[in-house]
């Protein structure tokens, strides 16, 4: 698509505004006409909207109105906007079947043909499915690649969080105006993201509270900026499903985690792979080899040298794995005084060895 010059922000905003126009016959009209003045002035007004003949008076200054007034809105609220028609407009986004030709944007996007992947999944996710979107996340993010999810609580703010703690870009799309985020914690974390250099981005304008309806809308954007889908953990009818099957029928790639077969929070994950509707995402640097990306990519993360203070921390680090092991098991497995434990275990959080989970469970972080 290429800009046709004489149509403003302005113009193609209020295009909106006008009854019975959608995002489909926006695009169909600025491609047709040279300006808005010209597609006001034809008879096929009345083909591509709804306005009756004796309304016409009037529509023009009355929408253009509307799109000053929400323009307006947008520089209060820092919130840029971003045709179809602007070389910042994701690329892969201008290819769904129904491309909303309107983003508005607060914080930056990257380049338009920059590679990105979203990572979805459950509100209730569990410690596993925490501990490997960090992981999906920190190595997408190191390997130059925009991790896409939707700020919603649980695997969506992983996704973000630690994208942003492994100084990579991350873009939240969310279902209302930018300026109707909700609740406190999605505000605060959205703050994170514009300040990391990613971007919140929607398809609503300013004013425009979150709807049911919205959400699946809003996953097409998610799914439709990203070259792959990531279902991390989902129930049997979550909405990561949704976003799963949008980004199948775009013909775009999709992985599921693997997940345990009695946990509800994998059903929807495993489902997916039974189905043979996702690749099994058995590790960030499979999916990028599956995808064909660059192999250099990989190299670009240099492996860390753990130094251990001595012995008993060797021995500790050794008996722990990915699934979390409770203090108890750890004393009984090494034969090391719970006392000395807790001090190596402490030392070795310093160093960003271990982690603590809730109720004296302890992991590998490398």
């Amino acid at each position: 698509m290429s800009f046709l010059k004489n149509w403003s922000d302005k113009e193609i905003l209020s295009l909106g505004f006008i009854k019975g126009i959608n995002s489909a016959r926006q695009i169909q009209i600025v491609e047709k006409f040279s300006s808005l003045d010209e597609f006001l002035k034809s008879e096929q007004l009345y083909k591509f909207s709804k306005i009756q003949s004796d309304e016409i008076f009037g529509t023009k200054n009355d929408n253009l109105d509307f799109a000053e007034r929400q323009i307006d809105l947008c520089e209060k609220n820092k919130v840029k906007l971003i045709s179809i028609w602007n070389e910042k407009y994701p690329d892969l986004l201008k290819q769904i079947s129904y491309p909303p030709v309107m983003l508005f944007v607060r914080g930056e996007l990257q380049n338009s043909d920059a590679m990105a992947i979203a990572i979805v999944g459950t509100r209730h996710r569990s410690i596993y499915g925490k501990m490997v979107t960090e992981k999906f996340s920190e190595s997408f993010s190191r390997n130059n690649i925009i991790v896409v999810s939707g700020l919603a609580y649980g695997i969506d703010t992983d996704a973000h969080l630690s994208t942003i703690k492994s100084n990579g870009k991350t873009y939240a799309v969310i279902a209302s105006g930018i300026d109707q985020l909700s609740p406190a914690i999605a505000i605060k974390n959205a703050e994170k993201i514009v300040e990391s250099g990613g971007a919140i981005v929607s398809e609503y304008r300013c004013g425009v509270a979150a709807t049911l309806g919205s959400f699946p809308q809003r996953n097409r954007i998610i799914s439709g900026i990203a070259k792959a889908t990531v279902i991390i953990e989902s129930g049997i009818k979550g909405g990561s499903l949704i976003t799963a099957k949008m980004a199948i029928n775009e013909n775009r790639e999709v992985f599921a985690v693997p997940g345990n077969i009695s946990s509800k929070t994998s059903q929807g994950t495993n489902l997916l792979i039974k189905n043979t509707a996702a690749i099994p995402a058995l590790s960030p640097e499979q999916i990028m080899e599956d995808m064909g990306l660059n192999q250099q990519l990989f190299s670009n993360k240099k492996e860390q040298k753990i130094v251990f203070a001595n012995a008993i921390e060797r021995k500790i680090y050794n008996s722990l794995g990915d699934e979390p092991m409770h203090i108890d098991t750890i004393a009984s497995v090494t034969g090391v005084e719970i006392t000395e434990i807790l001090v190596r275990l402490l030392e070795m959080e310093f160093k960003s060895l271990i982690r603590q989970l809730p109720g004296k469970q302890y992991v590998r972080v490398i």
